[in-house]
């Protein structure tokens, strides 16, 4: 039981340290500023090589041991999204990813962001139709016309990166879709 309160108290001194004055963002061209700046570019630029289905790239703003939760245990993108987002890929599915609203804290050489990305999922192909419209998951966001099929969700992401040598790098990401009333 003691053990358990220190951890609780270690965990909420940890938050604390992660967190700014309610309403005082870092002051424009301030070091802190410039510093949130590169990190929610990281961020941006991992969106646009997801939306780009640009898997390499994507992974390139990764740690190696990088993991992410989405709707499942914590795992490694290729093992987690990947897979999906490659059917996704090859059945000709056009994604627009579109990040905003970040809320950036950084302490050292650890950041971390929330920030909600409204992702839209359309196509003409038969094909991706079907893919779109099995996933109990997708589904529900998705309108589906004779020829077409469009989805659109917002998702809200949580991510903790660290500054590297080469950069600031993602090593733990966590997507929620938002119920469709929230949207």
């Amino acid at each position: 039981m003691k053990t358990l309160i220190k951890l609780i108290v270690v965990a909420c001194f940890a938050g604390a340290a992660f967190t700014q004055q309610p309403n005082q963002p870092p002051k424009p061209g301030s070091r802190a500023s410039e510093v949130a700046v590169a990190v929610e570019a990281t961020v941006r630029d991992f969106e646009q090589a997801v939306q780009e289905y640009n898997f390499a790239k994507a992974n390139s703003f990764l740690t190696p041991e990088a993991r992410w939760i989405d709707g499942s245990l914590p795992g490694k993108l290729e093992e987690v999204d990947w897979p999906w987002f490659e059917k996704l890929k090859e059945a000709g599915v056009r994604m627009i990813n579109r990040p905003h609203d970040f809320d950036t804290h950084v302490q050292g050489d650890v950041a971390w962001v929330t920030l909600s990305v409204d992702v839209t999922f359309s196509t003409d192909s038969a094909e991706a139709q079907t893919l779109l419209l099995q996933d109990s998951t997708v589904k529900e966001y998705c309108l589906s016309q004779a020829t077409h099929v469009s989805c659109g969700g917002t998702a809200v992401e949580s991510e903790v990166l660290v500054k590297t040598q080469s950069g600031w790098k993602i090593a733990l990401g966590h997507t929620s879709l938002l119920p469709k009333a929230q949207k």
